[in-house]
């Protein structure tokens, strides 16, 4: 069983330690932003986290060193619709745009 855990929530990034049979808080990361998902990479062990500004969208995460530090990176993008594209309402509701708007 892993020893730590990585808790994503609106107020911020969270990673708790098992110790004693009890968890504790070993680091907080972006207190204040709402980060949606978190995840360790176990091919190369870097921890991924995307937030979700509000306003200014969806931004990625990395970190090498188990969250000490992070570096921003480039979120995924659509490519470019076809000249003949036009959106199709689903069966409910507007159109699903062709833009990225919340990783998760």
């Amino acid at each position: 069983m892993d020893s730590t855990m990585l808790v994503a929530t609106r107020k911020g990034l969270f990673e708790y330690e098992r110790s004693g049979g009890a968890w504790r808080v070993l680091r907080r990361s972006f207190v204040g932003d709402n980060c949606v998902i978190a995840m360790r990479d176990p091919r190369d062990g870097a921890t991924y986290a995307a937030l979700n500004h509000g306003h200014f969208g969806q931004k990625l995460h990395r970190s090498g060193d188990g969250g000490r530090t992070w570096t921003e990176i480039a979120c995924p993008v659509y490519p470019e619709p076809p000249a003949d594209y036009t959106p199709e309402p689903p069966m409910e509701g507007e159109p699903v745009p062709w833009r990225l708007k919340m990783i998760w």
